[in-house]
C-alpha cells in the first residue's frame, strides 16, 4: 500500500523500488553480510526500469560490496494462496512444494534505456520445484561465504566489541 500511494502522491520524477527477497548471512558470533538479492517474477513479468538501475548498481560494485541478484520466475501455473487468508496453511504450504515451479537466472546487466529494458541474464536452472530451489539457496550461501572469506578474515562486517558505548543524540 505505502509504494502505491508513493506512486500517486509523490512527484511522477521521484522513482522508486520495493525489494522483493534479500538474502543475509549471520556468522556467529558477529559477521553478517548480503547473501543476494532474489527478485520473483510471475510468467514473463519484465524487469522495470527502477529494477534495472537498482540492479546495474548492485552488481557492478567491487567486491566485497557487490551483491549478486537472481530473478526467480514461477511458472503457471502457480497457484496465489487464497484471498483473505491471514497465514499460511499447512494446506497451501504441502499445495506450494508439491506443484509450484520455477525458472532461476542470474541478472548480469540491464540497458534500462529502452522500455522495457534489455536484460542480460545467465541461466542456472528451469522448472525447478521447492526443494531444489531451498536446496541452490544453500549452495549459494556456501559460495557466497568462500567468496567473502578473504575480507570478513580482514574484519569486514565485523561487529566489534567496544568498552564504551557511544549515543548519538538527533534533534
Amino acid at each position: 500500500m505505502f509504494k502505491a500511494l508513493h506512486q500517486r502522491l509523490a512527484p511522477s520524477n521521484y522513482y522508486a523500488l520495493d525489494a522483493d527477497l534479500i538474502l543475509v548471512e549471520k556468522i556467529p558470533p558477529a559477521t553478517v553480510y548480503v547473501v543476494a538479492h532474489l527478485e520473483f517474477k510471475m510468467g514473463a513479468e519484465p524487469v522495470t526500469f527502477t529494477q534495472a538501475v537498482y540492479f546495474n548498481q548492485l552488481v557492478s560494485a567491487p567486491l566485497p560490496w557487490r551483491v549478486p541478484v537472481y530473478i526467480i520466475r514461477a511458472r503457471e501455473p502457480y497457484d496465489m494462496p487464497p484471498t483473505g487468508m491471514t497465514r499460511l496453511s499447512y494446506d497451501y504450504c504441502r499445495h506450494a512444494r508439491e506443484t509450484h515451479r520455477f525458472d532461476v537466472v542470474e541478472y548480469l546487466y540491464a540497458d534500462w534505456k529502452p522500455e522495457p529494458p534489455r536484460v542480460g541474464v545467465a541461466t542456472i536452472a528451469e522448472d525447478i520445484g521447492w526443494r531444489d530451489l531451498v536446496e541452490w539457496e544453500r549452495e549459494l550461501r556456501r559460495a557466497r561465504r568462500a567468496q567473502l572469506a578473504p575480507y570478513i578474515d580482514a574484519g569486514w562486517q565485523t561487529r566489534h566489541e567496544t568498552t564504551q558505548l557511544q549515543m548519538v543524540r538527533v534533534g
